[in-house]
């Protein structure tokens, strides 16, 4: 009886003894594993971009447009947009009508997961340069004045400059391993510096206006193409 326990004794401590050696050598290995095989790839760091909304019009209010957007950290980019309407930049004397303008933009954006990827949210500065006639643009521009004194309308044209900056949130759709979409929306400031003159060729000056505004500052649907 004695020997018999003494032999199940022995098999069992052998049992506990292979057992914990094999969890041991387990965790050892789990601790051993590279890190880089559970590390994200990492996000990329240079994009091109142009936005659909200034392509959809017709002539003249189409507006060729590029930009670039440059990663910074994980989750910050440095995004600049340049955009250009030379359309009917010297006018007719049957047709003065025009959106002629160049705009600047650059933008600091903080993506909330990683850069390229999602949400984020930025800072922009505006500069832009305009000839702008026979257009209503709501909040903006106007193709009629009534003179406040004489009561006479005139079909006008406002050529100028326009500077400021806002801020905007934005969401980046991934569609495949270099394109995506981006949805902009943004508010803010702008101070314009502008001299009216009458909508016709070579029309005579009414006058020099300044004014503010405050609104939308950027809307965009943007087509990404993105460099690894």
């Amino acid at each position: 009886m004695t020997k018999k326990l003494i032999i199940l004794f022995v098999a069992v401590g052998a049992i506990c003894v292979c057992s914990t050696r094999g969890l041991s050598q387990g965790f050892t290995n789990l601790t051993e594993t590279p890190p880089a095989a559970f590390t994200a790839q990492t996000p990329p760091a240079f994009a091109l971009r142009t936005n659909l909304i200034y392509w959809a019009a017709i002539v003249p209010q189409v507006t060729p447009n590029f930009g670039v957007e440059l990663g910074i950290t994980p989750k910050i980019t440095l995004n600049l947009i340049g955009a250009y309407n030379p359309w009917n930049l010297k006018g007719t004397a049957d047709n003065n009508k025009k959106m002629v303008h160049w705009i600047v933009e650059p933008e600091v954006k903080y993506w909330f997961c990683e850069r390229f990827n999602g949400a984020s949210v930025g800072v922009h500065l505006i500069y832009s340069q305009f000839n702008v006639g026979g257009y209503d643009i709501p909040l903006l521009f106007k193709k009629k004045y009534t003179d406040p004194y004489t009561k006479i309308v005139y079909d006008v044209r406002d050529q100028g400059s326009a500077y400021g900056g806002g801020v905007s949130y934005n969401y980046h759709w991934i569609l495949n391993k270099h394109f995506g979409v981006e949805f902009s929306l943004g508010v803010g400031f702008l101070y314009m510096q502008y001299t009216r003159y009458e909508c016709v060729h070579c029309g005579a000056e009414i006058g020099p206006f300044k004014r503010s505004y405050m609104g939308p500052t950027k809307l965009g649907i943007n087509l990404i193409y993105v460099i690894k």
